[in-house]
């Protein structure tokens, strides 16, 4: 049964990038061309290149080497920076070898969310003083998928930017507001940095566990980039572990199972997180396991296959579900449901109880409103209001998950 439900979403995952890709007149490769470009959605709502939705679609190895590669390049040539710190207006700046969120078609960077301002007004630090952490770690991740499925680890010498490919990732890797003790990533409360892209408008302080778990995914993928060589492939090893171990103590709460998503403003219950710790293998606590299927059951996380941020149970005010964001109650990140996750989700259930209702909930809505746009971005709890129609990581990443799924079945 479980077959059938991955093929469906396999075909869908592959219709939806399909949507996604549009053929834009670019300047990527310094001489104007005309290139197939991956966007977020199939309504080109985020009109440029974004990289963690890119990354994050590539998991699936639906994209061929040859795509894939070319993306690579695209962000080596044009959305990393250089060695030194760059100041911009309003107290931004951007760290040495930081990876873009977005990068014009045009070639330039945008280092921050809600612009597409690539000069030195890139915003007022709404969307952080830095930028978010999570872009540097799926840029590793998508170079460790790369050569996973191609086995072409000769892409590591190619030379972009005056670096080799192989530099290019352990830089990204290095990052910036890292906490040396716990290796996890670290916002100061006034000059906060953003968690990760998908709560690009909650502002968090302290240890961050969402970006610290993609940081550890990202330790992950270079130990395997680099097997070849003992002393790296040991040290990020060391690394990984570090980091995991470091996740549940700081995080996790043994009392309901949950994970917080940080340690000062916004410490909260945080569901996306806590199903991706799992799906990581960070954790396979059973208290963990019956939270999110509880949460599932009672509907206080999760609507037709749609996952919510924060439980219903948790909002932190009346008219905010998060403790500072900057979206409107019940809309986008702030409340609304998004099926990016819910293939982590799915994951947690299986291990639970070896089901994937959530997965047959997912699909039945979007077999009902394909004609309007399904998989969307985010949808309210009535579908009465959505945005981000055909969207990318709304239809692979559930493909994702029940692959896993399927390998985990197989495993027994």
């Amino acid at each position: 049964m479980n077959k059938k439900i991955e093929l469906y979403l396999e075909q869908l995952a592959k219709k939806i990038i399909e949507h996604c890709t549009y053929v834009k007149t670019v300047k990527y490769f310094d001489k104007e061309t005309q290139e197939s470009v991956l966007l977020p959605s199939g309504d080109a709502k985020y009109d440029s290149f974004w990289v963690r939705d890119c990354a994050m679609m590539a998991e699936s190895k639906l994209l061929s080497n040859d795509v894939l590669k070319k993306y690579i390049t695209i962000i080596a040539e044009n959305g990393q920076n250089g060695g030194e710190t760059i100041s911009l207006k309003n107290g931004l700046s951007i760290p040495p070898y930081a990876i873009a969120d977005h990068i014009n078609y045009d070639g330039k960077p945008v280092y921050y969310p809600g612009t597409y301002e690539s000069g030195e007004d890139q915003g007022d630090g709404s969307f952080g003083f830095y930028p978010p952490f999570c872009d540097n770690y799926f840029y590793v991740s998508m170079v460790g998928v790369y050569i996973e499925q191609s086995k072409d680890s000769n892409i590591l010498d190619e030379v972009h930017g005056g670096i080799t490919l192989g530099e290019s990732i352990e830089y990204a890797f290095k990052g910036y507001n890292i906490d040396p003790e716990t290796e996890l990533c670290v916002s100061d409360f006034e000059k906060f940095t953003v968690d990760w892209g998908f709560v690009d408008t909650v502002k968090k302080s302290g240890k961050l566990l969402m970006a610290s778990l993609l940081r550890y995914n990202a330790a992950l993928a270079l130990q395997r980039v680099f097997a070849d060589n003992k002393e790296k492939s040991a040290y990020y090893k060391s690394c990984s572990q570090k980091i995991k171990e470091n996740l549940v103590s700081t995080f996790y709460d043994d009392k309901t199972g949950w994970f917080y998503s940080a340690t000062g403003m916004g410490k909260q219950y945080d569901v996306w997180s806590t199903a991706y710790a799992v799906f990581l293998g960070v954790t396979r606590e059973e208290k963990t396991l019956q939270a999110l299927c509880s949460a599932y059951k009672d509907r206080t996380a999760v609507v037709d296959g749609y996952v919510r941020h924060i439980l219903t149970t948790d909002d932190f005010y009346e008219n905010s579900a998060w403790e500072c964001s900057l979206a409107k109650y019940n809309t986008y990140q702030n409340g609304a449901y998004w099926s990016t996750p819910t293939g982590w989700y799915a994951f947690a259930l299986y291990l639970y109880n070896g089901k994937v209702e959530i997965l047959r909930d997912f699909i039945a809505h979007t077999q009902k409103y394909e004609n309007i746009g399904a998989p969307f971005e985010w949808i309210n709890c009535q579908t009465t209001d959505f945005s981000g129609k055909y969207y990318g990581t709304s239809a692979v990443l559930p493909y994702i998950g029940i692959t896993k799924i399927n390998e985990e079945t197989a495993l027994v």
